[in-house]
This record gives C-alpha cells, structure tokens and sequence, in this order.
C-alpha cells in the first residue's frame, strides 16, 4: 500500500498474499482521513486496506471488484452519504460496516445507522476531520477485526418502527418483579432494536441490555430507542432499575446490581472493571430465579461462569440459535455447555420473553 496517502479504489487492489488477513476497504470524503484510517489499518499487520472511495457511490462500485471482508463508513460525504450507502450495501452485497464519524453524538443518526444493520458505530474523536484518530488506533483495529467476523448472511436491517412512536411513560417508578438481561453484542444491534420494537412497552419486568460500543455512541442511541421504549436510558451510576423500563450498558462500564431491603434495585458504579460474570452474578444474587438472560450475540473470551450462577439460582438463560446470530459465539458456548435453551428464530425467542413477563405480572399480582 502507497503510505504517501490513500489511492482511488480502482487504482490498486492489494492481494491477501498470507491468506489469513482481513480485507478492508476505507470510505471518506476527507483525503486527511483516508490516509489516517490505512495508516492505522495497514499498521496493525492484521488488515490489509484493499482500496478507498471518497463517497457511498465509489463505494458501491469498488465493492463489486474488491469484496473486501469489512468497510468502514464515513456519514457526511457527499454524492451519496453514508446512510444511504449502507441501505445499498444491505441490498446488494451484505457486508459487516462499521460507521466512523464525527457524528456520533447525533441520536437520530447512530440509531439509523445500527438500524440499518452496521455492526458498530466509531466515534471520531474530535468530529469530521481527527486529527488525533491515532490516539483510538488499537480500539479501532480491534473494532474491525470484531466486525470481520460478523457472519455477513445473517445481517438484517430492523424493520421501520410503524406508526406513531411510543407515548413517552408517566414518571412511574415501580420496583421490578422480574429483570431482563438482554446480551446483543456487536452485529446484534438491529437484532435487539427488532425484540424493543415487538417486546415494549412491558410491565413488572426491568431490562437491563449490554452492547458492544462506547458509552457517547450509547448514550446518543439511547435518546433514540426511547421513542421506541417509552422509557430508555444509557447506564449511569447510582441509576435504579424500574419496571417497564431499559437502561442500555457497555460491555466496557458494566454495572454491578444490589438490591435493597425494601426491594428497590439500582446499578452501582465499581472502582475495578466488571466482566460478563460477574454481572451475571450480581444479577443472580439479586433476582434469583426472577431472572432472565437472553443472548442475541457476540463474541466472549474466557469462562462463562456468570450463566451457571443463573441457571443455579433457578433463572433462565435464552439464546438465538448461532446459525441466526451475526456473531453467534456466546449463544454457541451456552447452547454447548447446557446452560441456554437454543431458540430458532428470533420470534420464537420474542414469545419466550413475552411468556417471561407475563409471569412476572401474576407473580408480582399474586404477591399483593
């Protein structure tokens, strides 16, 4: 690759000589960021930048000839923006996306974009035109090498929500029967946006979602999926858990979850990282068998320890079959080990949680 600056995508097309590196394309009407992106790319020694297009238009063309296994999406470009484009990648050539803008903090447009079906939305650091992009250079090489193996067949776009949006909930803070913990890690986005879009709003149950993404893109996406939910928030410290309520998480500020005497739930801040298991963990402590977990997706290193503390306690673990998962590691390990009930569509698994709830509804009636 020419390191005196990113060359139009018909001008070169670089060969994969090891066979094992990931094939990236770079789109981005900033010449400045095109050549910051393939520095970042090219020197991770794991990714190979196949080619560069200014706008969506080059893009879509480029991807015929160069099938490369992930792109990264700039919004604002001009002849065709990113939102567009990614409506035409999903249409013609399914392909694991990860949107790399300035605008990040804008909720519609993050919403729309992950609704769109890309895997994960990078924020730029200092807006349009980063100049400090190689400040976040290891977080995005692992972003793309996550994204790369996205199972591009099962990438699926949510459905425009119909009609009106939600009425936004009266301020009525009612302590759970029950919680939800819904893990859609990268590439389950649209996948979880789909079940708030079928599940909200629902009562006595609390949800508790954890994604893959940073918690500004987070909380931007949060606004958004509130029109939906009558009632989302992002994480944050000393937050309770309501019923009827979501609040979204980052897999990278997991919160810890303590109950009260009185029953009242919240999301306590740690002063040391908390991985998967231990918030399944606290989760258990906390609602025993009143608890359910369903994975949508995602990658996990190590253990899953945290599921059999669920299933121990008398919870319930709920996984997408993995052949449905864009990422289907997490819910392959749980189905392998016994500790998730496989589910196989996601409308079986819609149903399933519907029943969950409604058994939270008479437990919680029955309790009076």
């Amino acid at each position: 690759m020419n390191r005196d600056g990113p060359r139009h995508w018909e001008a070169e097309m670089q060969a994969d000589s090891t066979g094992r590196n990931i094939r990236a394309m770079v789109v981005d009407d900033a010449a400045f960021m095109r050549k910051a992106l393939v520095e970042i790319l090219s020197d991770s020694g794991e990714i190979d930048v196949v080619g560069v297009a200014k706008h969506g238009k080059e893009a879509l063309d480029a991807i015929k000839t160069l099938k490369p296994d992930v792109i990264t999406l700039d919004v604002d470009m001009p002849v065709m923006d990113g939102l567009t484009t990614m409506k035409h990648i999903m249409i013609r050539h399914p392909l694991p996306v990860v949107m790399v803008s300035g605008l990040a903090d804008q909720g519609r447009i993050t919403f729309e974009a992950l609704s769109l079906g890309a895997v994960d939305f990078f924020p730029k650091p200092s807006g349009t035109i980063s100049d400090d992009i190689h400040d976040s250079a290891a977080e995005l090489v692992r972003t793309l090498k996550a994204a790369a193996g996205i199972n591009p067949e099962v990438i699926k776009r949510a459905a425009r929500l119909k009609g009106h949006a939600i009425k936004k909930q009266a301020a009525q803070k009612v302590a759970p029967e029950g919680l939800l913990i819904v893990v859609a890690l990268q590439g389950a986005v649209s996948s979880f946006i789909r079940l708030a879009s079928a599940l909200f709003p629902i009562r006595a149950t609390a949800c508790l979602c954890i994604q893959d993404m940073s918690s500004s893109v987070l909380r931007a996406y949060a606004r958004e999926l509130d029109l939906i939910t009558g009632c989302s928030a992002a994480f944050e410290p000393e937050q309770m858990l309501w019923a009827g309520c979501c609040t979204l998480a980052s897999r990278h500020n997991l919160p810890d979850i303590q109950k009260d005497t009185r029953g009242i739930t919240s999301l306590k801040q740690t002063d040391y990282f908390l991985d998967m298991n231990a918030l399944f963990q606290s989760a258990s402590r906390a609602f025993g068998e009143n608890l359910n977990v369903c994975i949508l997706g995602g990658q996990v290193d190590g253990n899953i320890t945290g599921l059999q503390a669920v299933r121990m306690n008398g919870g319930m673990v709920a996984a997408l079959n993995p052949e449905k998962c864009a990422s289907g590691d997490f819910a392959r390990r749980a189905i392998a080990e016994k500790l998730a009930t496989p589910f196989d569509t996601e409308h079986s698994l819609w149903a399933g949680i519907k029943a969950f709830s409604r058994r939270m509804i008479i437990k919680k009636g029955t309790a009076k």
